[in-house]
């Protein structure tokens, strides 16, 4: 039996030198693949990292913009008061106007203050006509006879046109003028 011992002795020393030599590359091995998972892990957390710090600044760069475009947001809005409470001033000063001119509200203003122009020009003219009558004087009774025809035209002059600018005892006075003239 003791030779048995010892024929199984060097087998098992050589059996037990491969096993640790096994055992030895299965553990250098493990090592390595830890070593190699733990590189692996820190280059992608690098990589995470940089990911992270991109998109923080680009988060950053948002909120900066969004905060330009609330300001810029703000500015409009108290624009947009502004000229609200402009316009309602305006309308206002329109509305006492038109009332000033016994205006209806379907009538166009600008249309209105001509015609009060004119109105107002043919008066004056029509005063002139006058005064060179009582003067006699051909000269300017002719020059603001003419004037006035052709500025305003016959029909706006003796008040049957529907923007006359003589009506009533006006337009008969006018004709009594332009009479008196012929």
């Amino acid at each position: 039996m003791e030779e048995k011992k010892i024929e199984t002795n060097p087998c098992e020393k050589e059996n037990k030198k491969i096993s640790k030599r096994y055992l030895a590359f299965y553990i250098i091995g493990l090592f390595s693949v830890a070593l190699v998972l733990i590189l692996l892990s820190y280059v992608t957390q690098l990589r995470a990292d940089k990911q992270l710090a991109s998109l923080n600044s680009e988060l950053a760069e948002r909120d900066t913009t969004v905060q330009g475009v609330q300001q810029k947001l703000l500015v409009l809005q108290e624009t947009v008061s502004s000229q609200d409470a402009t316009i309602k001033e305006k309308e206002q000063q329109i509305s006492e106007l038109r009332t000033m001119l016994n205006m209806t509200a379907d009538e166009d203003l600008k249309t209105v203050l001509k015609q009060r122009l004119d109105e107002r020009d043919a008066y004056y003219h029509l005063s002139m006509l006058e005064k060179a009558i009582d003067e006699n004087n051909d000269t300017a009774t002719s020059e603001e006879l003419q004037y006035l025809q052709n500025t305003y035209g016959l029909e706006r002059l003796n008040g049957t046109a529907q923007n006359a600018v003589f009506t009533g005892v006006m337009a008969e006075r006018y004709l009594e003028l332009v009479n008196k003239v012929q």
